[in-house]
């Protein structure tokens, strides 16, 4: 998730101003994608889709448009990088902090999204995580020719991660529209928790299916940060503590999908609406719960974050106010730079 990302939303927003400058082929940081489609079609097709991609001659968007059957689902699984972390040093861990990649591969064109899963791997697909120094501090994928929901700035957050890594799902007959000649852009924060250099990839592996006869309801990405839209960090405390942000909607519809991000020592963090009364979605978080999410230090960062789905989850009027709030509880000690987000999902009325 993105630290220090709303802080520097400014410097972001210019950035994301020169993507309509951008020729097709620019990036911004380094960076590549390489594409492995599993599509249901014949092996023979499904081997010429490898042959291309392993050598680079197809883009991975250009191809799933051409592949897509109408309402036929997908998997695309997409990588970026490759990115060097640096070593660690002492108590200061290495990073690759807050780099921004331009007009980065897309799974599909003319389709609608209906599932994502982030991860971090090296380059022989294995996972990278904090056990052996790799951290997905953060990713988001903005959207440059539409405004963000919360905070009215050009480039809408379309889809983001903690190390958590979790997956999104969305029901049937909703999903997360991409257009022809959409562009995206990558913001990542990744860090190394190792005292030796980690290269890595960013991977999202996504479901979709064509636009075409879908039947589909196209999906709005809805950002609550306790932070608002000032800066997603603050300190927490030692001992129990919350901190909430208020946000009236300028939109109307039905909140379909949520979940939440939150750093070591956060235990739930909720978005409410105010005005109906009604808990739209509380997602708890688990610490350590498995070995990779305990670092070479001993140390536990969060591994999962429950997510709300429904149909709706609730409904949201233009006017209405919503509220997110935050929760950590930290023994012996206080947390610096901590974060409490939740992104949803409106299918707008």
């Amino acid at each position: 998730m993105p630290n220090r990302l709303v802080r520097r939303i400014a410097a972001f927003t210019a950035a994301v101003g020169l993507m309509v400058l951008v020729p097709a082929t620019a990036h911004g940081a380094p960076t590549t994608a390489q594409a492995t489609q599993t599509t249901q079609t014949t092996q023979a097709a499904q081997a010429t889709q490898a042959a291309r991609d392993t050598q680079g001659g197809t883009d991975a968007a250009g191809t799933a448009s051409e592949r897509q059957g109408a309402t036929a689902e997908r998997t695309t699984t997409v990588r970026y990088g490759s990115y060097t972390i640096p070593a660690s040093t002492g108590e200061e861990h290495g990073e690759l902090s807050n780099r921004i990649a331009f007009n980065v591969r897309k799974p599909c064109t003319n389709c609608f999204i209906t599932s994502v899963k982030p991860n971090l791997v090296y380059e022989d697909g294995s996972n990278a995580n904090v056990n052996t120094g790799p951290m997905l501090h953060h990713m988001v994928l903005f959207k440059g020719s539409a405004t963000d929901v919360t905070c009215r700035l050009p480039g809408q957050r379309v889809f983001a991660s903690g190390n958590e890594r979790v997956e999104s799902v969305f029901p049937d007959g909703y999903g997360i529209k991409v257009d022809s000649g959409e562009r995206w852009t990558l913001l990542y924060d990744l860090m190394n928790h190792a005292d030796t250099e980690k290269t890595v990839h960013i991977e999202l592996t996504f479901t979709h299916e064509s636009a075409f006869l879908s039947g589909r309801k196209a999906l709005t990405p809805l950002w609550m940060d306790v932070g608002g839209c000032r800066g997603s960090e603050y300190d927490a405390p030692e001992g129990v503590s919350e901190k909430s942000w208020t946000w009236t909607s300028t939109v109307s519809g039905e909140l379909i999908h949520m979940r939440g991000h939150l750093h070591h020592g956060g235990t739930t963090v909720k978005t409410e609406n105010l005005t109906t009364g009604r808990l739209l979605c509380e997602s708890v978080a688990e610490e350590g719960g498995t070995p990779e999410f305990i670092d070479l230090h001993g140390r536990t960062e969060i591994s999962d974050m429950s997510s709300c789905t429904g149909e709706p989850l609730g409904a949201i009027s233009r006017g209405d106010e919503l509220r997110i709030t935050s929760r950590y509880e930290l023994a012996g000690h206080s947390h610096h730079g901590v974060m409490g987000i939740m992104v949803g999902w409106i299918a707008r009325g």
